[in-house]
């Protein structure tokens, strides 16, 4: 493939992570991400053989792993867990609030519409969200908790945030997010 034909599949891949944030699996279709990409149809076959599936399970990828590059970066500027949660919350309610909350979590809409209906796409998202809880695992860990502890608050942390994502985006409030950046910090207040 050639210089063109692989970034022609990277856009694809880029678009169709953003209708699954923005609309899900199946909102996400074909014809609109040929008008989005201005390819035909075709295409989608020839760089991706195993269909929309295929795509979609490399579009999440794309998204998971955008957004834990994100997680690492913000956890390596920080000198305190405490201080990580805070600006991880805090920069969640920017990207929700300023995508006037069409936008939450780039997994979740997929994850919860696919679960025991789409194999390779729900195995996708659980291979996301794994990565995101190893990143967290792995940043407390270093910070001195037991394997225990950092195991259950990095599921607590996000199961709040997947949680608080879903409740903004519904009301069109960043209040969800904020009550649950508080309980957050509480849970590492407690240990």
């Amino acid at each position: 493939m050639g210089k063109k034909g692989g970034s022609t599949k990277q856009r694809m891949i880029e678009v169709m992570a953003e209708l699954l944030e923005t609309g899900g699996y199946g909102a996400s279709g074909l014809s609109e991400l040929g008008k989005e990409t201005n390819t035909p149809k075709g295409s989608l076959y020839f760089h991706f053989p195993g269909g929309k599936d295929e795509l979609t399970s490399l579009a999440l990828l794309h998204s998971g792993n955008q957004l834990n590059l994100f997680f690492l970066s913000v956890l390596a500027g920080t000198d305190s867990p405490t201080q990580a949660i805070k600006q991880v919350f805090h920069a969640l309610e920017e990207r929700i609030v300023s995508s006037e909350y069409k936008k939450g979590c780039p997994i979740a809409t997929t994850a919860m519409e696919t679960a025991g209906s789409v194999p390779i796409v729900s195995l996708t998202c659980s291979e996301v969200y794994s990565l995101w809880l190893k990143t967290f695992e792995s940043y407390l860990l270093d910070k001195g908790y037991t394997p225990r502890i950092a195991k259950s608050l990095s599921l607590s942390l996000l199961s709040l945030w997947e949680g608080a994502l879903l409740l903004s985006k519904l009301q069109k409030s960043p209040e969800p997010l904020r009550v649950a950046a508080k309980t957050a910090e509480s849970l590492f207040k407690q240990n």
